[in-house]
This record gives structure tokens, C-alpha cells and sequence, in this order.
């Protein structure tokens, strides 16, 4: 509840308006806002560790599964490409061939999941509105 101040009684930088609760309701419902405002920013920052959680599970799937496509190219296709090369070239070079190519394949997989990897793990959100928070709360209390 505010009510107008008699002409006068206004202090310095006041409009006027005070406040005419007692200061333990004031500090009561400053604690109660307190509470409301680091329970949201605890979700916060629960919803943004689970959002890098799970990026960074996308980025080990996807290593893999790079990992097991080479064993099951190398195991099932390997051996018919090697075979079907040695039809022109000698069977050192087809193996070699086969043995390359599956390499290469391996390495834009693993080059698709380290940017992923590489990604920031801190919550920069929360970071930001803690911050703010503890700006917004020095100010309150400075003035």
C-alpha cells in the first residue's frame, strides 16, 4: 500500500510515495522474491546443462556410429571392393585402395562430431542473468 506523503515530509529523491508496511513485511517479502527469483534461475540453469548434455551425446552417437560403419564396411564391402580392384591393379594396391577410402570416410565423420564436442559446456544464459541479478541487487541496496 503507498499513500501521499504530506506536502514537506517527502525525503530526498522521493516523489512523495512511501511504502507503509512494516520493514519486517518489506523484508519478508524481499526474501520471498529472493527465493522465487534463484529457484527460476536454478531451472534455468537446469534446462541449459541438459541442452548441452544432450548435444554433447548427439556428438559421442555420432562417433559411433562412424566407428561401427567402418567396422561393417570393412567387414561386408571391404572385401568385395579389394576383390573387384584386383581385377586391374595388383592385390597390395587394391587392399591399399579399399583400406584408404574407408579412412577417408572415418575422417569426415569424426570432422562432422569435434565441432560438436568443441562447443561451450557453460550455461551463458544463467551466467548472464546472474549478472544481472547481482547488479540489479547492489543498486537496490546502494540507494
Amino acid at each position: 500500500m503507498a499513500t501521499q506523503r504530506p506536502p514537506g515530509e517527502a525525503g530526498p529523491g522521493e516523489a512523495g510515495v512511501f511504502d507503509d508496511r512494516a520493514t519486517s513485511e518489506v523484508i519478508a517479502s524481499l526474501i520471498t522474491n529472493t527465493q522465487g527469483l534463484v529457484r527460476t534461475e536454478v531451472e534455468l540453469a537446469k534446462l541449459e546443462i541438459t541442452q548441452i548434455v544432450r548435444t554433447k551425446l548427439i556428438a559421442v552417437a555420432l562417433v559411433v556410429v562412424a566407428a561401427l560403419l567402418g567396422l561393417f564396411l570393412l567387414a561386408f564391402i571391404g572385401v568385395t571392393a579389394a576383390h573387384a580392384l584386383m581385377l586391374v591393379v595388383e592385390p597390395w594396391l587394391a587392399w591399399l585402395i579399399v583400406t584408404g577410402s574407408y579412412l577417408l570416410l572415418a575422417g569426415i565423420l569424426v570432422a562432422v562430431a569435434i565441432p560438436l564436442l568443441k562447443r561451450s559446456v557453460a550455461p551463458e544464459h544463467t551466467k548472464a542473468e546472474l549478472q544481472e541479478l547481482k547488479r540489479f541487487a547492489t543498486d537496490q541496496v546502494s540507494s
